[in-house]
C-alpha cells in the first residue's frame, strides 16, 4: 500500500477510553504513544514523516519503540553479525531497528534486527518504489528494554509469525537470557552459555550469547 493511501480504519469503537487504548497496545507507558496524528488515524505517510525515536504503526497509532542506547548497541552488534553472514553467503537482506516488516496492509512493525531471505521477495529481489516491504522474515531479533512489556512483545510476535516469520529471538540483557520462538506461543528459554542457531530460517547463522554480552559490556 503506497504511503499516500487513505487513512487507516480505526479498529477501536467510538467509546474506547485512553485506558482501553493503552491495554490494546500492550499496557505500554503513555509517553510512548504519539498524539499527533490522533491515535487511530495515523497512516504510512505519517510514519514516514515521524521524527525523533523510531515509531511503529499499530492500529492507526504511532507508537515509539522502547530502545535505549544499551539496547541499540546490542541490536547493532547482532545486526552487524547478521549482515556479515548474509552478505558473505548471499542469503538476503538484513534490516536494523528502523527497518519495517509489513504485518498487514496497514500495520508496520520494526524488530531490532531482521533477516529476509531472497526467496521471500517476488522475483528474488526487493521491489522498487516501496518504502516498506510485505515479505515474510526468516529471523527477527528483539532486544528487550526496561520499558518493554510482556503484553506488547507477545502481540508483536503474534503479528510477525502471522505474517510468515520463521524464527524469533528475544534477548533480555538484564537477565542475560534469551527466548527462542518457533511460533508466537512456543519458545525455549536459554541462559548466557547458549549459542543460538537459526537453522533453516537463516542458514549457517549462529550467535553466542556469552560473546554478545562480553563484546558489548560497558565500562563500570
Amino acid at each position: 500500500m503506497p504511503a499516500t493511501a487513505a487513512r487507516t480504519t480505526k479498529t477501536a469503537t467510538d467509546r474506547e477510553t485512553a485506558a482501553d487504548l493503552v491495554h490494546r497496545l500492550g499496557d505500554i507507558p503513555l509517553d510512548r504513544i504519539r498524539m499527533k496524528p490522533p491515535p487511530g488515524t495515523a497512516t504510512e505517510a505519517d510514519l514516514l514523516r515521524a521524527g525523533g525515536p523510531v515509531c511503529e504503526l499499530i492500529d492507526g497509532t504511532l507508537v515509539e519503540k522502547a530502545v535505549g542506547n544499551r539496547e541499540s548497541f546490542l541490536g547493532l552488534y547482532i545486526g552487524g553479525r547478521m549482515l556479515t553472514h548474509a552478505l558473505a553467503n548471499k542469503l538476503g537482506v538484513v534490516l536494523g531497528e528502523a527497518g519495517y516488516v509489513r504485518v498487514t496492509s496497514d500495520q508496520l512493525r520494526a524488530p531490532d534486527a531482521t533477516f529476509i531471505p531472497w526467496s521471500a521477495f517476488p522475483g528474488g529481489k526487493p521491489p522498487k518504489g516501496q518504502a516498506y516491504w510485505a515479505v515474510a522474515p526468516g529471523l527477527v531479533v528483539e532486544v528487550l528494554s526496561p520499558n518493554n512489556t510482556k503484553a506488547e512483545i507477545d502481540r508483536k510476535l503474534k503479528e510477525l509469525f502471522a505474517a510468515g516469520c520463521k524464527l524469533a529471538w528475544v534477548i533480555d540483557p538484564e537477565t542475560e537470557t534469551a527466548k527462542v520462538y518457533t511460533s508466537a506461543k512456543r519458545f525455549k528459554l536459554v541462559d548466557s552459555t547458549a549459542t543460538l542457531g537459526a537453522g533453516k530460517a537463516f542458514p549457517g547463522f549462529t550467535l553466542s550469547l556469552a560473546a554478545l554480552l562480553a563484546d558489548t559490556e560497558l565500562p563500570e
